[in-house]
């Protein structure tokens, strides 16, 4: 849960995104106390991130997001490409585009 806190009473509140994106929307200055961060080190270049900016950089600079930002649906959903890509169960049309590319790049080929 996020909170913020009041700058009259110094009292912490609950808020959700719809009320953020409203206080931003507002000119409202919100400040966003998060939990404590645990370093670990990065599968992907094998830095250490010790911090929330530090993580936020590193998945903009590789261009990766956390998987957890995926829904359990979207992850069977995925599953289930898969197993039918494996098993041939592919749209027609999805099987002449791969032919065609397949045979534009032959043709391209030859020519030079």
């Amino acid at each position: 849960m996020r909170w913020r806190q009041d700058r009259h009473t110094g009292e912490f509140i609950p808020i959700d995104e719809q009320a953020a994106r409203q206080d931003a929307q507002q000119g409202k200055n919100l400040n966003v106390i998060r939990g404590n961060f645990e370093a670990f080190k990065s599968p992907i270049d094998g830095s250490i991130i010790s911090t929330q900016r530090g993580y936020d950089n590193h998945n903009k600079k590789h261009d990766v997001v956390n998987a957890a930002e995926f829904s359990p649906e979207y992850y069977a959903e995925k599953a289930k490409e898969r197993e039918n890509f494996f098993k041939g169960h592919r749209p027609k049309k999805e099987i002449f585009k791969a032919r065609q590319a397949i045979y534009e790049t032959w043709t391209a080929a030859e020519r030079d």
